[in-house]
């Protein structure tokens, strides 16, 4: 038993760069609209300032045309994930969102000031850079 907390703690602390070393991630995966049954590929490339804040860039399409956010994060290790939760003003509407890495994937849920929500999920698509 105690050789699993062990591992778990390890890791955990291993999806996260050590304190003030600066990390780069890249996902890529699908969005789900839910309120309009609508889906469409999603691309995130994510900075972690080594301190718990993040600083992303969401790409993809809606509909066959193309969208560019940025959106800040903070991250919480978890028991074997690193919780997140973060907002975003996309085409003037407000957003939030809660999520959480495990292993190489990311996965969240939103919901927006004027009713949208759904789901993300997305595969880590290159390996890491830290600096």
């Amino acid at each position: 038993m105690r050789a699993l907390l062990i591992l778990a703690f390890v890791v955990t602390c291993s999806s996260l760069p050590a304190q003030g070393e600066t990390e780069t991630r890249t996902w890529q995966g699908k969005w789900n609209n839910r309120k309009y049954g609508t889906t469409g590929p999603l691309k995130c490339v994510a900075k972690h300032d080594g301190n718990g804040n993040w600083d992303a860039t969401f790409t993809g399409t809606f509909k066959g045309d193309p969208f560019e956010y940025k959106a800040q994060f903070q991250s919480k290790p978890g028991k074997g994930v690193t919780d997140l939760s973060g907002k975003a003003v996309i085409r003037g509407h407000d957003y939030e969102w809660a999520g959480a890495i495990k292993g190489n994937l990311l996965r969240g849920r939103y919901r927006s000031s004027v009713g949208y929500f759904g789901e993300f999920e997305m595969k880590e698509a290159a390996a890491r850079n830290s600096e």
